[in-house]
């Protein structure tokens, strides 16, 4: 399928405490046969550093992060010539180097499920994707940061 989804059957969340909720959406995704220079303009375009890959019909493939692409700045700090690195990053595709069968979660997922997997897995983003796979939403370690102050706030208030 191209991703392993979590259920969380087992455990009942309290739709407040959903992933829905906190998930950014639309999320920024890129296609799996674009080159790393789109992935870059991307990531530099949005502010983010990870984009969920897609095919066609919208369904995840993998992640891509700036970490992956971070060899290009290895190569310009080893003096490799700035043309070079951009010739290399046009013609590099991005399933070329993306991770493949991310972890993805659902809507339902909850804010501490999706915590613990960034956790377990040393990740800082999850796609959200819907019951046929398509990517709907992506939650990150930041979004999750800004919940707990928030909840923090509200607590302390």
């Amino acid at each position: 399928m191209g991703y392993t989804t979590t259920k969380n059957a087992s455990h009942h969340v309290p739709a407040e405490y959903e992933v829905r909720y906190y998930m950014r959406t639309p999320a920024i995704t890129l296609n799996i046969a674009a080159p790393l220079s789109d992935a870059l303009a991307l990531m530099r375009e949005h502010d983010v550093r990870r984009l969920p890959v897609v095919v066609d019909t919208g369904e995840l493939r993998g992640m891509i992060t700036q970490g992956d692409i971070r060899g290009a700045d290895v190569m310009r700090v080893a003096g490799l010539d700035p043309l070079d690195i951009a010739h290399a990053l046009r013609h590099v595709k991005v399933y070329e180097i993306m991770t493949e069968d991310p972890i993805a979660i659902t809507p339902e997922t909850g804010i501490r499920e999706a915590a613990m997997l960034m956790i377990e897995n040393k990740i800082g983003g999850l796609p959200v994707v819907d019951d046929q796979g398509r990517v709907i939403g992506i939650i990150t370690e930041s979004d999750l940061f800004e919940t707990l102050v928030q909840q923090l706030d509200n607590h302390l208030a």
